[in-house]
């Protein structure tokens, strides 16, 4: 397939050329051919000069690359390069000169004389959310020379379909159960895009094979139903971001464009032969559409419905109610329960809801099953395991780049720095702040988060920090004249807005039956402190800013428990009079105080980088370095401990 000389690809022609590689490659069982194809796909999603997809060795040491075009194949240790830093870090990158990135290696192009300029790695994850790859897409072409968040998008959806093909050629499975996973994955992609999650597609799944059996359907009818209903809101790729993450109701011209993705979807897919496809086509069409005739896109009644679209829509509403979404929070059962019953006939087939509680208990069994462990806003995007989830990495605010937050779990954070930008609605979930010390960067969003969704607030927002900050935050910030004292303001159901709490240090602080912290000082130009975050009996520490790290390492020597260090690094080399005036670290200084550990057992992590100095920072950090093996923290990273 030549590559189409295009600056964007529409909707329609995104899933175009998905299922015309997906043709291609279904007669294909060469393990070469099939990453070539995949490549050249990922290619043309993304209008890219050149398409590399990497893959990770069994023992996860290193990569390999038999497709780059125009290189022969080449392999790499785990973590060398930026494709190997995506993959370690588990993160998407997107660098518009790759020659001002240290980890770029030069030898490459040296050789073959090709310029690299821009450059776009996706990882490439297996069903178990192992990495086993990337998709590495260089030089975008066209007047748009830079690779931007649209090109994500349709990398991920060529990378996790080649995650799904790689996975099965490996395994010598029917080439029909990744044309099955293709089906899901778009459908994921659809409802990822109304930050909700790939669990509500399986879920959705499961329960529509459940209710297709009980309702009569011969088992091959009702796997073929399970395998398509992912795609129910696949029509959603097509509506603006604007109306789709909406927190508030539709006004009529809004929700007259978001009942269209009915149409659409079905559109997309309606002229396929296959089975699957006609039957998500169908599925896309008809799942909105209500027994008595009230629904969309088309006011089609009863068993007018095909029963796969019936099928579909309680299966969509009983787990769209229990999900938290952007514009609602999750539904008890008991009031689901209730609706589905005050429903029957109404809005659904009757007999279907009849079946749905006499299967009540398989149903509520395959939620618990494919219940979300990892979820956007409006939900903390916190992982089951021990993480913490970074909001914002760094010193001061840049485009893209928030200042300090991290998020512990869904109601406790520390530092304020960049909330409502990577939470949104969510913020409302916080309930308590604990913070560092007085500084902007520190406390910024407090203001925000307040009043942006002050009517949705239920709990008072706990402020807990030294005294002296507390001071400075009711005597300069919240103190009616630079922002209202929300000390003084109740919310609706009658709670103050914001309590504050003296922080006491050393003073070890129950969060949860799982989850403690507490408070160390630190040496700043204002009264500060770090944190030690404990769960299940491991620990993380952070530093926040300092210019020594007496403290950290006196708590870091004596506690074998503390398995993750994060530590500020805000100025380069030759700023080291800037940074002991203002009391922050430099590579130099860092690596310096960093001999006063006499463990190096823990994971190392920094952050607070200024960002005009990233690059310059990043480097000196790797040349001083020396025995340690640092991790450059970004916003939206995990950290593990």
């Amino acid at each position: 397939m030549k590559q189409k000389e295009r600056e964007s690809l529409s909707a329609n022609e995104i899933l175009e050329v998905i299922f015309v590689y997906l043709t291609e490659i279904s007669s294909r069982r060469e393990y070469n051919e099939l990453l070539e194809l995949l490549a050249n796909m990922g290619r043309t999603l993304t209008n890219a000069d050149r398409c590399s997809v990497w893959v990770l060795s069994d023992d996860k040491k290193t990569l390999e690359t038999k497709v780059s075009h125009g290189v022969d194949s080449i392999r790499i240790p785990v973590g060398r390069g930026i494709v190997g830093s995506a993959i370690e870090m588990g993160e998407k990158i997107i660098i518009d000169d790759v020659y001002r990135d240290p980890r770029f290696n030069t030898e490459v192009d040296k050789k073959t004389g090709y310029k690299t300029k821009s450059m776009l790695v996706v990882p490439m994850y297996d069903n178990n959310n192992n990495i086993i790859g990337a998709f590495q897409a260089i030089n975008r072409r066209g007047k748009q020379e830079h690779f931007d968040k649209r090109d994500i998008q349709r990398l991920m959806l060529a990378s996790t379909y080649a995650a799904e093909t790689l996975v099965a050629v490996k395994l010598e499975e029917e080439i029909t159960q990744t044309q099955q996973e293709v089906v899901f994955t778009m459908g994921a992609i659809g409802e990822s895009r109304s930050k909700e999650t790939g669990n509500h597609v399986k879920r959705v799944a499961e329960y529509s094979k459940i209710l297709a059996l009980a309702y009569g359907l011969p088992k091959e009818e009702a796997e073929l139903l399970k395998q398509a209903s992912p795609m129910h809101d696949i029509g959603k790729v097509a509506i603006p971001d604007a109306i789709l993450n909406k927190p508030g109701r539709f006004d009529e011209n809004e929700r007259e464009i978001m009942n269209r993705h009915a149409e659409l979807g079905y559109q997309m897919v309606n002229k396929s032969k296959r089975p699957l496809l006609k039957a998500a086509a169908t599925i896309a069409y008809e799942h909105h559409e209500k027994w008595d005739g009230s629904g969309y896109p088309r006011g089609i009644k009863e068993n007018e419905i095909h029963i796969y679209g019936r099928i579909t829509a309680l299966a969509d509403v009983f787990d769209a109610l229990g999900s938290d979404r952007v514009y609602k929070k999750a539904w008890d059962d008991e009031r689901i329960f209730k609706l589905l019953h005050e429903e029957r006939g109404k809005y659904f087939d009757p007999q279907l809801v009849d079946v749905f509680f006499e299967n009540l208990d398989e149903i509520l069994q395959i939620r618990e099953t494919f219940k979300d462990r990892y979820k956007g806003t409006p939900q903390a995007d916190i992982k089951e395991s021990r993480s913490i989830k970074v909001l914002g990495a760094y010193g001061t605010r840049a485009k893209d780049k928030g200042t300090i937050s991290i998020l512990l779990n869904k109601s406790n954070v520390i530092d304020a720095g960049n909330l409502l930008n990577s939470l949104d609605v969510a913020t409302t979930e916080i309930d308590t702040i604990w913070l560092t010390h007085s500084h902007l960067d520190h406390i910024v969003d407090i203001a925000y988060i307040i009043d942006n969704y002050f009517r949705l607030r239920t709990k008072s927002l706990k402020i807990i920090a030294l005294k002296e900050t507390l001071d400075v935050l009711q005597k300069n910030f919240l103190n009616n004249e630079v922002w209202p004292d929300f000390s003084k303001i109740k919310l609706g159901n009658g709670k103050e807005a914001v309590i504050y709490e003296e922080l006491s240090l050393s003073k070890k602080y129950k969060i949860s039956d799982r989850e403690y912290i507490e408070a160390f000082p630190t040496d700043h130009t204002v009264p500060s402190c770090g944190y030690i975050y404990t769960k299940d009996e491991s620990s993380i520490l952070f530093t926040a800013d300092t210019q020594s790290l007496d403290s950290a390492a006196k708590y870091v020597n004596n506690r074998k428990n503390i398995s993750a260090v994060v530590i500020e690094c805000s100025f380069p080399n030759e700023l080291a009079g800037l940074a002991k005036e203002s009391k922050h670290l430099t590579p130099n200084s860092l690596f310096a105080e960093l001999k006063k550990f006499t463990r190096d057992d823990f994971a190392l992590y920094i952050n607070h980088l200024k960002p005009s100095y990233e690059e310059k920072i990043i480097k000196e950090i790797e040349q001083n370095r020396g025995k340690w093996q640092p991790k450059i923290i970004k916003d939206g990273n995990f950290i593990t401990f």
